[in-house]
Parts: C-alpha cells; sequence; structure tokens
C-alpha cells in the first residue's frame, strides 16, 4: 500500500534539482503536468504522489498547480487540519491578511490564504515543521526555483491536507528493462522482453488486437505513443526505460 514513506522517497530523491534556465519556471515537473513556464510548488506536490501512485486529482487526474485548489480539495473531504502528521501535504500562508487571488473560467475571482506548498516530513520538538518542497530557496520563501528541505514555524502554517494512505496499492517490484530500446521497425522487433511489456498494457486495459505475441508491430506502437501521452512522458514511440518502467509505476486510468 502506498504510504508516506513512499511519496517522501520520491520527494527526497528530487531534493537539488534547480528549474532551468533559472528564473524560467521550466521543470521536469511541468513538462510532466502539462503546464510548464509556471510556479511549481503544487505541481511537484502532485508528481510525487502520482508517482507513489497516490494521486490528488483535485483539478486533473495528475493534481493541481493551484495552491487553493488543493486545499479546497483537502476541505471538501474532510482532511484539512491545523495540526501536522509526517507525510501531510502542508500548505503555507506567508502574507498574513493579504490572500491569494486568482481569476477562473467565467471572470470569477477566486481567494484564498494558501501561498505556498510542501510535504511534511519531519516535527521537530521546538514546534517547527521540516518540509520538502519544490521551487523554494534559501533567500526565497515560496519562488526559489529549486527543491529543498525548509524548517518552517506555526506564523506561516495555513493547514494540512491529509491523504488516504491506506486505499492506493503500488506495484514495486516488476521485471526490469533489458536495456534495449524497442520501437517499429521493418521487419518488426520481436523479443520476449516485447511480450512482457504487451501482457503488462493488456493487464493495464489497453487493447493489443490478437494479444501478446513478441511482435512490436503497428498496435504496439499506437498503444505505447497513446501511452506515453497520457503519462506525460516524450511521445517518441520508444519503448526505453522510462516508458518500461511507468507500465508498472504509473498509476491505471
Amino acid at each position: 500500500m502506498a504510504n508516506a514513506k513512499d511519496v517522501l522517497d520520491i520527494a527526497k530523491a528530487e531534493i537539488g534539482y534547480k528549474e532551468s534556465p533559472a528564473g524560467s519556471n521550466i521543470t521536469k515537473f511541468g513538462k510532466w503536468y502539462g503546464m510548464d513556464g509556471v510556479q511549481w510548488c503544487a505541481i511537484f506536490v502532485s508528481y510525487c504522489f502520482y508517482k507513489a501512485g497516490l494521486p490528488l486529482p483535485a483539478t486533473i487526474p495528475k493534481g493541481f498547480a493551484y495552491c487553493p485548489s488543493g486545499a479546497d480539495y483537502f476541505k471538501s473531504k474532510g482532511q484539512f487540519f491545523s495540526v501536522p502528521k509526517i507525510g501531510d501535504v502542508v500548505f503555507f500562508d506567508f502574507h498574513k491578511g493579504r490572500r491569494a487571488c486568482t481569476i477562473n473560467d467565467g471572470d470569477n475571482v477566486r481567494c484564498s490564504d494558501a501561498w505556498h506548498i510542501g510535504i511534511v516530513e519531519e516535527i521537530n520538538s521546538d514546534g517547527t515543521i521540516t518540509s520538502i518542497e519544490g521551487n523554494t530557496s534559501s533567500t526565497s520563501i515560496g519562488d526559489g526555483g529549486e527543491v529543498m528541505r525548509r524548517t518552517r514555524g506555526r506564523d506561516l502554517w495555513y493547514g494540512f491536507g491529509r491523504p488516504n494512505y491506506s486505499t492506493v496499492s503500488r506495484v514495486s517490484n516488476y521485471p526490469q528493462f533489458q536495456g534495449r530500446i524497442i520501437l517499429l521497425t521493418s521487419p518488426n522487433m520481436k523479443g520476449e522482453d516485447i511480450k512482457i511489456w504487451k501482457n503488462r498494457m493488456i493487464e493495464r486495459g489497453w487493447s493489443l488486437g490478437s494479444g501478446a505475441d513478441d511482435l512490436f508491430d503497428r498496435k504496439a506502437d499506437e498503444v505505447l505513443r497513446k501511452f506515453q501521452r497520457e503519462k506525460g512522458l516524450e511521445d517518441d514511440g520508444q519503448l526505453g526505460e522510462l516508458s518500461w518502467n511507468a507500465a508498472w509505476e504509473e498509476v491505471v486510468t
């Protein structure tokens, strides 16, 4: 079952990652989400939970890009709290008395006190929390362009969204990528690795014609490209390590 450690392990592995070029908000997380070049703290949190097999579909199946949308999502489920637990999604209010506002569809102005977001890693004895956050830095409280650990006191907390860690399964052990890039060729590529991948895609609900043979044919190429687009991968028709792993790690949609 997906748990807080699963999510935090993914987040910790990204510590030190920086947007490039600096000040651009261009990141692999934005590319994955489908909204690059925007402030990305919420996208980073969405990425970590999605990759752990526990998506937070506040706005789209992959998650949310706007902090207030995430806060509203947890509130609507009765899972928004004032006291933290490890693994919570922490929402920060950096500007007490000044709300974060945006204009939604229909020109409706929507406001919230949620300005920034992270994942609670530790609850410290001095009353602070340590969280892993995207788009921060040692010189910027909420728009610094890097994934970092930050320690923050109660004066900055807005509230804590508590995911339901007990309801989603995650595949952790699966056949490893064999090292060769599989793609549509003439004649078609063949092999046991292709059959393994086809079986996995059929398990996920994809239609591959007559079944899981060992040929990478035009139908397999079509399924792979659709899967790559669905999961925010490069639509290159190449079954490499990223697309192979995604067949087991990504959430079934």
